[in-house]
């Protein structure tokens, strides 16, 4: 009897303990899912917030790289372009185009249609002019709005070097450069050159 008595209280201990643990568990659970049951709404506005910024700050950090690379190719497009005129005009690409009564030189930003010298043959002032047609193409593909002038300059003037007119100071020395600019935003008329180089 006494035995069958500490049976039945080791049974009900072990219930006890079964039970207790039960509810442990499931208050546990409880707790876990209040836990995770989601984010308010002043939590998602924010998240949505701090995202929104930073795809602002990303997109205008992106649309500035590119403006500044499409700037930088035109700049090197435009000087690789002044190099090769000079580099035409010093193998003595100009002479077939010397003249008495005109500056050959103002040639260079003519608009007219000229003998295309691909098939037949053409002679020096027809292949002369054109080299300036393509070339001047070829610039205004790379550097739209292109503004070119060729002229004699006072290359001690670094200021007014970088202005439209020429003939600037009372230097003796002269030397015939190319000036080539466009704009870059704002009133398209009014830019200064972007470089001047010496030709030849």
């Amino acid at each position: 009897m006494l035995l069958s008595a500490k049976m039945m209280n080791t049974c009900f201990n072990s219930i006890l303990i079964k039970i207790l643990a039960v509810a442990t568990d499931s208050s546990r659970c409880s707790q876990s899912s209040r836990r995770h049951k989601g984010f308010s709404l002043p939590e998602v506005m924010i998240a949505l917030l701090l995202v929104s910024l930073g795809a602002s700050v990303l997109i205008s950090a992106m649309m500035t790289t590119r403006t500044q690379m499409a700037g930088n190719a035109r700049v090197l497009a435009a000087f690789r372009l002044a190099v090769e005129f000079s580099d035409w005009v010093r193998q003595g690409g100009m002479k077939a185009l010397a003249s008495d009564t005109e500056n050959p030189f103002d040639l260079v930003s003519q608009t007219d249609a000229v003998l295309a010298c691909f098939g037949q043959p053409c002679s020096a002032e027809a292949a002369a002019l054109f080299y300036l047609h393509n070339w001047r193409r070829r610039l205004f593909l790379k550097v739209p709005n292109a503004r070119i002038v060729v002229c004699e300059e006072d290359t001690s003037v670094s200021s007014t070097s970088h202005h439209w007119s020429c003939g600037g100071g009372d230097s003796s020395f002269k030397a015939r450069v190319i000036k080539i600019g466009w704009p870059q935003g704002g009133d398209i008329s009014d830019f200064p050159p972007r470089f001047v180089l010496v030709l030849g």
